[in-house]
């Protein structure tokens, strides 16, 4: 045995680290660049590039980086052998685990000292038992079915030491799918859940330890990843209003042709946040323990495609591209409302009004509670509101709805909780915000231009007077011809 483990030991010397002198690294002599990755037991010790100078060594460019670097310390290379980075001592695990490398995935067969890099090579110094695999990961199978298949290339070796070099399955190993974990079969293979069988780009990660404890498998860079790119799939958007709150609201890639009710029984599935019955049956009888008539009327569950409330079931809607689709809790009828906000920037109002349920009538919604940036309105007879001077202010502003039935019920369907809307500013060409346009406002440009003050984005946007997209001296001259009355104004 002793005689056995001291060949394995002197054929280690081509996979363990040894080092060769320090090349100096003069700083106009840097010809190459060259990636190191090392790994430890646990994780990653360092990740970068390199420039060093051409004819260097793996051992120099290791060195040179632990120079550069407060994140790694490399003990022993002076003596041709690393024996430890970071405090990960080689033999930790009892075995013959230890640091080894490879370059551009391939293990040479010489020592770090000896092997000479090229320009834009990729070096990775790792910890591993012996042998340790470097994993292959095949995505044929992953557009089409969702797996992810991992094999190696393994070398063994006959009684006169003859090597063998076969590919096998990385079986019982730990993939980490964005975030969420799996551990491959027999096979090697993982099969993807639903929730992450998405096109796109996802992030992979391997983890396998012997039970010494030392990795039996090369990790994957941080950075690694997979692209997904399915084929007959549709991509539609879903919110889900309860009585009083939002239950989802999400975006699902889903089958081309499929239907609101497989949309929503998908939701069900990938999702945490909900529990739905009856998508199956082609009626939701409930979400999340909300069941129909629960407010003992016609309430229930209803659904709008577009704004639009159609007049078949969930299992009878076929659904598009890019379709919004919102499944709400109301009671019958609950409207739609639709917010004009055409007098929001010059008087304030906004005005709600929905669709009758039978014909084309637009009706006003009347008290009905209005949230603007969180401050509370209630509509008039007419089914208008007016935001208080003070809230409205340039840009972009929180709106939200709600008004409920005798029964209890949502009365309206709720906006999305990022809905919002945009006031302008209030007098076109006021400039100085003085509630006026005059020769004060010719003045704001010009000292703005001169840089002799700092004034607002609204009010920089104002000062765009011929809306070119910049602010210049073509401003000043347009807003004297509009104070002049020679022109209309912009």
């Amino acid at each position: 045995m002793k005689t056995t483990a001291k060949f394995i030991s002197a054929s280690l010397a081509t996979l363990l680290v040894s080092a060769s002198a320090v090349t100096a690294f003069a700083a106009e002599t840097k010809d190459i660049t060259v990636s190191l990755r090392i790994e430890g037991v646990d994780s990653c010790v360092l990740y970068d590039n390199y420039e060093i100078p051409q004819g260097s060594t793996a051992a120099d460019l290791i060195q040179y980086a632990d120079k550069l670097s407060d994140d790694v310390t490399v003990t022993g290379a002076e003596n041709n052998y690393i024996t430890d980075v970071n405090g990960e001592t080689a033999g930790k695990f009892g075995g013959w685990d230890g640091w080894q490398y490879i370059v551009n995935s391939v293990s040479p067969n010489v020592g770090v000292g000896d092997y000479t890099l090229s320009d834009n090579d990729t070096v990775v110094l790792y910890y591993g038992d012996f042998p340790c695999l470097l994993p292959q990961i095949d995505t044929s199978a992953l557009n089409s079915d969702g797996k992810i298949s991992f094999n190696a290339e393994s070398t063994t070796y006959d009684s006169d030491w003859n090597p063998t070099v076969s590919t096998v399955a990385i079986a019982d190993m730990t993939v980490t799918f964005d975030g969420h974990t799996y551990t491959t079969d027999e096979n090697g293979t993982i099969s993807l859940s639903k929730a992450d069988f998405t096109s796109g780009e996802h992030s992979v990660q391997v983890e396998k330890k012997n039970s010494n404890g030392a990795p039996a498998v090369l990790r994957y860079a941080d950075d690694f990843t997979v692209n997904i790119a399915r084929e007959n799939t549709i991509n539609v958007n879903l919110r889900i209003e309860g009585p009083e709150a939002c239950y989802l609201k999400d975006t699902f890639e889903i089958a081309k042709d499929s239907n609101v009710g497989q949309l929503i029984s998908y939701a069900d599935e990938v999702s945490d946040n909900i529990e739905v019955v009856g998508a199956d049956a082609g009626y939701i009888s409930e979400v999340n323990g909300i069941a129909a008539g629960s407010f003992g009327g016609w309430d229930g569950w209803y659904y709008a495609v577009n704004s639009v409330v159609p007049n078949v079931g969930v299992s009878d809607y076929t659904l598009n591209n890019n379709d919004t689709v919102v499944l709400y809790y109301g009671e019958y009828p609950c409207y739609l409302p639709i917010a004009d906000t055409s007098l929001l920037t010059s008087e304030g109002k906004i005005t709600f009004t929905a669709k009758a349920t039978f014909g084309d009538a637009v009706l006003p919604i009347d008290n009905m509670t209005v949230y603007f940036d969180g401050k509370e309105y209630t509509t008039d007879y007419n089914g208008v509101v007016v935001i208080d001077k003070d809230q409205l202010t340039f840009g972009p502003h929180s709106l939200q709805v709600e008004k409920y039935g005798y029964s209890g019920a949502p009365a309206v369907l709720r906006y999305a909780d990022d809905y919002t809307v945009f006031v302008d500013t209030k007098i076109v060409n006021d400039v100085n915000l003085d509630s006026k346009v005059d020769i004060n406002d010719v003045t704001a440009i010009q000292t703005y231009l001169s840089n002799y003050n700092n004034i607002s984005e609204e009010q920089v946007r104002i000062a765009d007077v011929n809306k070119d997209g910049k602010v210049d001296v073509n401003d000043v001259t347009a807003l004297q011809t509009i104070l002049s009355g020679e022109t209309e104004k912009f």
